[in-house]
């Protein structure tokens, strides 16, 4: 024993050494990877190439959330969660949307949470206040964030920032009443990608005017959806102007909206930088008219329409991809001919139509996004215990399983209840550049006899009840469908019509096939096609699933069953595998 203590006592200082080493040697890692992250952060800033790519602000986040990980109670832990905060601020500064800013929010208040006593901490407060205040119209918040820097940092260098801005705040509170302190110009933004704005006052209603509420956008390198929310229908014209390099001009496309006043919220210029969208500006050529200009990187093909309930003004532009030999720019709004439509051919095998999809997509299907109807404030269809937005997520989800099982990445336009814009749905399946597009619907009719499952795409509706549903998932009365066909007629010339179809097809008789085999009795209404908002401007092959009609007490009794609703994801599964398959034995061939 007396041995073995003496040996213990031999060995300790060594231990104690390889200890004090290994933290020397993490201490000196963390500070390493900390400069190059701040060294990093400091030379994005100054580069404004690289800075116009949320990709490079996303990787150094990661950078910094990595070092903060590894030690999140040391010394450089508080100025890690600091800087997370600059990035997502430097980013927001960038892409205008509001959850940029939030984020950056988020960050700054848990370094002042976690260390209070850091000398950081005052900074952090500081610039949480001020985007509280500038950037998310929270004043109240704001001001209860400089308060603490008031009370606990008065000798903090932010103290007389602080202090300047609390009283800004305080002014425009007491002069809210009597307008004494104007509020300034404030632009509330949304989820990723997309831009709001407050409604019009009560002055410009009163005066006939229709209101430019906002404007939002989707924008990724290649494809750029904007969106123009108006308070009431307008005539509308635009016109595309090609780049000038001698007086420092882009490609530029601008919208005038004739009797229309911009809201007080819509800022004048809203610098993107996202993509092939730099910058979108408002103005007034003339008295009576909001001019919408939007500024491009490269154009090579546009399309401009509108669409009802609430009115918008809708512009798609696609510029030339890497390799891709630039053209002149090609309007697809004006390009085809308002023909009356084709009697519907035979089916072909889905093989033989799908030379198109090939080329685009290099001869596989890898990413399908599944898109659930509805949701938040728009319940769907409402029968029988039935909320249509509740069962398609729940198919929806139960797709996707099915989905990742065999093999497909899986992306959703929503996975809990909330309100998506039907424009926007498309418009992140382009920028997302998805494979497959598959949208889940819940039928009803004023006939409670009426039943049964149906799919479609997009083109022309060629029957009363296509035109009767497609009014419904549009929110729109049947007498504009006619109007809309017009609209879609050319916005057919850069669809995935044909593979759309043959995918429909599958999926239809599939989950007939799922169903029937396990003894459900369940009706099919065929193969339809008709003008849904939701697959407009799709680049993808796309499908619109309707899976009964929850106005039938019996097929609503079926959709109010978990088992039922499994059988027809699977159904749609499968089919979705025998399309990938088909596609790669056409590659084969």
């Amino acid at each position: 024993m007396l041995i073995i203590r003496k040996k213990g006592i031999l060995y300790l200082p060594l231990l104690l050494l390889v200890i004090l080493l290994s933290v020397t040697n993490s201490y000196a890692s963390i500070s390493g990877d900390y400069r190059n992250a701040l060294n990093q952060f400091r030379s994005l800033v100054k580069n404004s190439n690289q800075a116009r790519y949320r990709s490079n602000w996303k990787r150094l986040e990661d950078k910094f959330i990595a070092i903060y990980q590894a030690n999140p109670d040391g010394s450089y832990a508080p100025k890690v969660l600091y800087y997370m905060g600059r990035v997502n601020e430097e980013l927001a500064k960038r892409s205008y949307l509001r959850s940029d800013f939030q984020a950056a929010v988020d960050y700054y208040n848990r370094c002042s949470r976690r260390f209070t006593k850091h000398s950081w901490t005052d900074d952090s407060l500081y610039r949480s206040a001020r985007i509280q205040y500038y950037n998310l119209n929270q004043p109240a918040e704001a001001r209860r964030t400089l308060n603490t820097v008031l009370r606990k940092y008065q000798s903090g260098d932010k103290y007389k920032n602080a202090l300047e801005l609390h009283r800004k705040i305080l002014a425009e509170i007491r002069g809210s009443s009597s307008s004494a302190a104007p509020r300034p110009k404030v632009v509330k933004k949304v989820s990723p990608s997309r831009a709001t704005s407050r409604t019009a006052p009560s002055s410009h209603k009163a005066s006939g005017k229709v209101v430019l509420n906002g404007i939002r956008f989707t924008s990724s390198n290649d494809y750029t959806r904007v969106v123009i929310d108006l308070s009431g229908e307008v005539k509308h014209q635009y016109k595309f102007l090609n780049a000038d390099p001698s007086r420092n001009l882009p490609f530029r496309l601008y919208i005038d909206l004739a009797g229309t006043v911009p809201s007080q919220a819509v800022k004048d210029e809203l610098k993107i930088y996202d993509g092939i969208l730099r910058m979108i500006r408002v103005g007034k050529p003339v008295p009576a008219t909001s001019r919408v200009v939007l500024d491009f990187e490269s154009v090579q093909k546009y399309t401009v329409f509108a669409l009802e309930n609430p009115y918008r003004v809708v512009v798609d532009v696609s510029a030339p991809q890497a390799g891709e030999k630039r053209q002149p720019p090609v309007d697809l709004s004006r390009k085809a001919p308002v023909s009356k439509p084709k009697k519907a051919s035979r089916t072909v095998p889905p093989s033989r139509k799908i030379p198109d999809l090939v080329e685009q997509l290099g001869l596989t299907v890898k990413t399908v996004m599944i898109d659930a109807g509805h949701g938040g404030k728009d319940p769907g269809a409402s029968k029988n215990r039935i909320r249509e937005k509740d069962y398609v997520l729940k198919t929806a989800k139960m797709l996707g399983k099915k989905l990742k099982a065999k093999g497909f990445n899986v992306v959703y336009t929503r996975s809990t209840d909330v309100f998506i814009p039907l424009e926007e749905r498309t418009a992140k399946a382009n920028v997302q550049k998805v494979d497959l597009f598959v949208s889940l619907h819940i039928n009803a009719n004023n006939k409670r006899s009426v039943n049964g499952i149906e799919t479609y795409y997009l083109n022309l509706a060629r029957s009363k009840s296509a035109r009767r549903i497609a009014a419904r998932e549009n929110a729109i009365s049947e007498k504009r469908i006619s109007d809309l066909q017009f609209i879609l007629t050319d916005l057919m010339l850069n669809s995935k019509m044909q593979e759309s179809k043959a995918l429909a097809e599958l999926v239809q008789a599939s989950m007939l096939k799922t169903v029937r085999a396990r003894g459900w009795k369940t009706r099919s209404n065929g193969v339809r096609s008709a003008p849904f908002y939701v697959l407009m401007g799709a680049k993808m092959p796309s499908i619109l699933v309707e899976l009964g009609y929850c106005s039938n007490s019996t097929e609503a009794k079926r959709l109010r069953n978990s088992s039922y609703l499994n059988l027809l994801a699977d159904g749609i599964a499968k089919a979705l595998t025998t399309y990938r398959r088909n596609l790669k034995n056409y590659a084969a061939m």
